[in-house]
């Protein structure tokens, strides 16, 4: 590596080397990948501080703030730039959230996040003088996790107590609380309190039941390659009924909101999933029909059979999942009987009483056979044993001329 970070320059200076270093304050990174064998010569810039002795360090930053070690970014590479304990610049969020202040590296100018989160960072230096709370990162921070505190609970308060946590964010840019109620979040786990949901204001029924809803695709028949076709250009329309949206039931009142509210998201997970089928075709539509909440999917046969006599093919989508459910049944029967098939093969050959008392064969035969059938198929060695015995063996001729 051509270059040592500060702390590993200086110990070097002072006669440290890679077998004798104060242990007390440093160590060197394991299991980083030393160039030519020398352990200094790592991706970490050679020696690192150990925790508990780097927590303790004061840091000031350019504004006079004092930080604690242990509160500082311990390692950030950004600008070309390795900011840590060891270069004596570790940097920390700052908590009035000022983007460019004069007061900072000039390097750090315009780091201020996205989306809803502010990540403005500030570069500290050690200092010798004591620590004061009052002017310290710590209080500033605890300041600002107040304030959020604070106004979650006038949200709160605002709202008639309407808000669920697990559906909050809190945009640090308007320094403000917004609700965004997505019911398929307590679909996967709901943290209601006994059952009782504070945003709709009741407890949710015990009822447990499923978002179902009917997909329909239709298109046009293309040519495939060379093949000619007279259905080439024919429209054709296809419909899957009672579809499942969650992987698990949950509280009917969760599916009702779900329709209610995020109900689009249906075509539009979709599409985001399935994005492959409409870059290859380009007149494939999909449209979500239906979208409702049941304890089990319901048929509508009229319907059924006006869509069929329309043209379109119908399926529902718990027919597929019961073939397809008997197809991996029958299939796992079918590979159990060639197992048990080639197991009595082996009894027949090498016989029961044979096997290792702890072998898996044995273990096996126990399991699927039992006594009775591990009986039969001995009683059958047996008697192949025996005929193999009693077969007549034709005399070699030299056995003819010694007589």
């Amino acid at each position: 590596m051509s270059k040592y970070n500060k702390i590993t320059q200086r110990l070097l200076a002072e006669g440290y080397t890679a077998d004798n270093f104060p242990k007390d304050k440093v160590h060197i990174p394991g299991g980083v990948y030393a160039v030519n064998g020398r352990l200094l010569d790592n991706i970490y810039g050679g020696f690192e501080y150990n925790r508990i002795y780097c927590d303790a360090f004061i840091y000031k930053t350019g504004c006079g703030m004092y930080v604690k070690g242990n509160n500082v970014l311990s390692n950030l590479g950004f600008s070309g730039e390795e900011w840590c304990h060891e270069n004596d610049n570790p940097v920390v969020r700052c908590p009035y959230d000022k983007s460019c202040c004069p007061a900072n590296d000039s390097r750090l100018h315009g780091t201020h996040g996205g989306g809803l989160c502010i990540q403005c960072w500030c570069v500290c230096h050690r200092t010798d003088e004591p620590y004061d709370y009052e002017h310290s990162f710590e209080k500033a921070e605890n300041e600002r996790q107040e304030e959020k505190k604070r106004k979650y609970q006038e949200y709160s308060d605002a709202h008639n107590r309407r808000i669920c946590q697990r559906h909050m964010y809190y945009d640090e840019r308007k320094r403000e609380w917004n609700l965004h109620y997505k019911p398929s979040y307590c679909a996967s786990m709901c943290y209601s309190e006994d059952g009782y949901c504070p945003i709709m204001g009741k407890k949710l029924s015990k009822k447990r039941g499923n978002v179902y809803y009917d997909m329909k695709k239709s298109g046009v028949n293309k040519q495939v390659e060379a093949q000619c076709s007279i259905f080439d250009g024919n429209e054709w329309s296809y419909i899957e009924k009672g579809i499942r949206f969650f992987k698990k039931p949950c509280s009917i009142d969760i599916c009702e909101a779900f329709v209610k509210v995020q109900s689009d998201e249906i075509l539009r997970d979709y599409m985001v999933n399935h994005s492959t089928e409409f870059l290859f075709d380009k007149d494939l539509k999909v449209e979500i029909l239906n979208i409702r909440a049941e304890s089990k999917p319901s048929r509508d046969l009229m319907q059924d059979l006006q869509d069929i006599k329309s043209g379109i093919i119908v399926t529902h989508a718990s027919d597929i999942e019961k073939c397809d459910k008997e197809r991996r049944k029958e299939k796992k029967q079918q590979a159990m009987h060639k197992k048990v098939k080639k197991l009595e093969k082996k009894l027949i050959e090498t016989g029961y009483h044979n096997l290792d008392l702890y072998s898996l064969d044995r273990i096996h035969a126990d399991k699927w056979l039992g006594e009775e059938r591990i009986s039969e198929l001995e009683e059958i060695r047996q008697q192949k044993i025996k005929e193999k015995h009693e077969k007549p063996r034709q005399m070699s001729l030299e056995e003819f001329i010694s007589m």
